[in-house]
């Protein structure tokens, strides 16, 4: 079997990017809206991906569309919501006694 080598991170994440697609329809279905095939990509270069060894594409692609849905939102609201906001600046409804 041919070996694929890919020159740059672009050249993987555009052969990758139908398998992102996919997961990013997935995501739409079961409510996640705002959800970018780049977030998806970041959540596993950054959780699964960035300590592998001898990971192959297929490896990748079976990442991509068996990711748990709630591992990829939890990623999403963390990066975005909490990292770009203080704590002491979040506004939380008031309890009623």
């Amino acid at each position: 079997m041919e070996q694929v080598i890919f020159s740059s991170k672009e050249e993987l994440y555009n052969r990758v990017l139908p398998a992102l697609r996919c997961k990013k329809k997935s995501l739409y279905r079961d409510g996640f809206k705002s959800i970018e095939e780049i977030d998806i990509w970041d959540y596993l270069r950054n959780k699964k991906w960035d300590n592998s060894i001898g990971l192959e594409l297929c490896d990748m692609i079976d990442d991509i569309l068996n990711t748990d849905n709630i591992s990829i939102l939890e990623y999403f609201h963390n990066k975005y919501m909490f990292n770009s906001r203080k704590y002491d600046d979040i506004d939380l409804p008031k309890l009623r006694d």
